[in-house]
C-alpha cells in the first residue's frame, strides 16, 4: 500500500547499503527506538509523546517514540547547552516544569489531563502556551510559557526531521556517503534519489 504525499513509493532506507557502516548503524537505530526513560518518568514520556504528535501533526508511533527517546537522551545528558537565554532555567528544569505546566493548563481549560483531550483541544492548549495566554499562573511562576514552547518546538522539529521515515516523506536522499551526490545542479537529481509522484 502506497503512502500519501509527494513521494509515495520512496523509502530512503533502500539506499542504506550505499552508506558507510557507521551511518547505517546510526540511522538504523532511529528506525527501532526504545524509550529507556533516563530522565522523564513514564507519565511524562506519554505526555511528551502526545504533545510531539500534535506539534508535528504526525502520529506514527515509530516516529513519535524516536523523538521522545531523543528528547529523553539529550535532556538526561550532562553535556552543556552551549547557549541559553538569560533567565531560562537549565533544560532539565525547563522540561520538567513545562510538562507540568501543560497538564495544569489542560486542567484549567478542560478539567482533565492533556493526554485525555481531543486533538483540537490539545492544539488549543498548546496555542495558549505558545502565545503566553495561560490560565494557571501559579504553574508558570518560574518559567515563561512561550520560552518553554519555543525550546520544545525547536527540539521536537530537530529530532523529527532526523528520522528516516520523515526523510522519505520529504524526498531526502539521506547521508549519501561515500557515494555522494553527483547531479547538484538545480532541478536535477541522481537516478537513486526520490522522484515526486508527478515525475516519470
Amino acid at each position: 500500500m502506497e503512502k500519501p504525499g509527494r513521494y509515495p513509493s520512496y523509502d530512503v532506507w533502500d539506499q542504506h547499503t550505499e552508506w558507510d557502516a557507521h551511518t547505517r548503524k546510526v540511522v538504523g537505530a532511529r528506525r527501532m527506538p526504545a524509550i529507556a526513560n533516563q530522565f522523564f518518568t513514564k507519565p511524562e514520556s506519554l505526555l511528551l509523546q502526545t504533545v510531539v504528535g500534535v506539534l508535528v501533526h504526525d502520529h506514527r508511533l515509530e516516529v513519535l517514540t524516536f523523538v521522545v527517546e531523543h528528547l529523553d537522551n539529550t535532556t538526561a545528558s550532562n553535556i552543556g547547552e552551549s547557549q541559553r537565554k538569560v533567565g531560562l532555567p537549565p533544560k532539565k528544569e525547563l522540561y520538567r516544569s513545562g510538562l507540568k505546566g501543560i497538564d495544569a493548563e489542560s486542567h484549567a481549560a478542560y478539567g482533565t489531563d492533556f493526554v485525555a483531550l481531543k486533538l483540537d483541544q490539545q492544539d488549543a492548549v498548546l496555542q495558549h502556551i505558545a502565545n503566553g495566554g495561560i490560565q494557571n499562573q501559579e504553574a508558570w511562576k518560574d518559567l515563561a510559557p512561550a520560552d518553554f514552547f519555543k525550546r520544545l518546538l525547536h527540539d521536537t522539529v530537530s529530532a523529527y526531521y532526523s528520522h528516516p521515515l520523515v526523510w522519505s516523506d520529504i524526498g531526502y536522499g539521506g547521508p549519501a556517503y561515500p557515494r555522494g551526490y553527483v547531479r547538484v545542479e538545480k532541478g536535477l537529481t541522481d537516478p537513486w534519489e526520490a522522484k515526486a509522484n508527478d515525475e516519470s
